[in-house]
């Protein structure tokens, strides 16, 4: 049972219901994802120069939205952040918005997501400069998620952040206490007023009765591997596991989530045309990153890094190639063998008029 069967299955259902409230990036999810692998973009044939045999595969649709395509890219972007370890505590920092905001959100999801991420990264920013423990700019990546474990609508950030800070006119790097790093609360309240003011500038109308009391979560991670490790499982792919899915009745779709606390697992059962529009809801704006490098973690900031894993006497690990991954034979093991691509096919499916 794939995501794509139960996409075709409820495929008319759908439609008649949520076919009018899906925007230009839900279609085109939509669309691949009910055309990934079946002919629509394309057809690919490999001859092997050794044992002349030809084996045919229907080419993948390379959306993030997904769960068949893009496993590679989520494996190389690991790769790339273990390159940028430090010997030091990491602490993983959650932003997230009050239910008022999430109706804005998805209605302007280009513009609000890019000054959640604006807001919240000079909020980190701010407290690393003038911090007591650190006074120095601090180096952090960011990943945008939008789904709850329930698959609800639920917008919020995820800061990976070594617990340390470099001051450059000293060439000092200082290391924070594992088991503080900072104030949760002083950030939540920082960021509730940047973010506001940087709505406020852009929509003439917000919400009434919006909380004073947002929610900073910043906890101890370990290394910082392990968190990385689970932030690159939602990079490049859908929001849900199809192992998740437990249960087609034809009518219902039965899928399972763990709590955040207890860790138990639990059961949630939705109608198939739900279940799909529930999960359309995170597709993200064309062109939007999810994810986001900031600080001495930047692309930009190769050499200020370097400066930094020489202070601390890092020893990195080998650095992988950015190659795509060697394809054999299936009949004798060779390499030796040439590709032929043909056209796509017409899209076959649903388009908005």
């Amino acid at each position: 049972m794939t995501l794509q069967m139960i996409f075709q299955e409820y495929q008319q259902r759908f439609l008649e219901r949520y076919g009018q409230k899906l925007n230009k990036d839900q279609w085109s999810a939509l669309n691949a994802l009910l055309g990934c692998r079946t002919g629509q973009y394309g057809e690919v044939t490999m001859h092997c120069s050794h044992c002349h045999q030809d084996t045919r595969w229907r080419q993948s649709c390379g959306h993030r939205a997904c769960n068949q395509c893009q496993h590679h890219l989520s494996s190389l972007w690991l790769a790339r952040q273990q390159q940028k370890l430090l010997p030091t505590p990491y602490f993983m920092v959650t932003f997230t918005l009050p239910a008022k905001l999430r109706g804005v959100f998805q209605s302007h999801s280009q513009r609000c997501y890019r000054l959640l991420f604006e807001s919240a990264s000079e909020t980190l920013k701010y407290f690393g400069k003038h911090h007591p423990s650190l006074e120095g700019d601090l180096g952090f990546t960011g990943v945008l998620h939008t789904h709850s474990r329930q698959l609800h609508y639920h917008p919020h950030l995820h800061f990976i952040v070594p617990a340390g800070s470099f001051c450059k006119k000293q060439s000092l790097w200082k290391c924070s206490d594992k088991t503080y790093f900072l104030p949760q609360k002083a950030i939540a309240k920082v960021f509730r007023a940047r973010l506001l003011k940087s709505l406020s500038n852009h929509f003439s109308r917000l919400p009434l009765n919006i909380p004073k009391k947002w929610v900073v979560d910043c906890r101890h991670v370990g290394s910082g591997l392990p968190a990385l490790q689970y932030l690159s499982r939602y990079l490049y792919r859908g929001v849900i596991s199809e192992r998740q899915i437990v249960r087609n009745d034809g009518s219902h779709i039965t899928f399972y989530y763990k709590e955040s606390k207890t860790k138990k697992r639990r059961y949630q059962t939705l109608k198939g045309e739900d279940f799909i529009y529930r999960l359309l809801q995170h597709v993200l704006p064309k062109g939007f990153r999810r994810v986001r490098d900031y600080g001495f973690l930047h692309g930009n900031a190769k050499r200020l890094l370097h400066r930094i894993q020489l202070c601390l006497r890092v020893i990195l690990p080998p650095c992988l190639p950015d190659v795509k991954p060697q394809i054999y034979c299936r009949e004798c093991g060779s390499t030796e063998v040439n590709f032929f691509f043909t056209k796509k096919n017409p899209l076959s499916h649903p388009i908005p008029t």
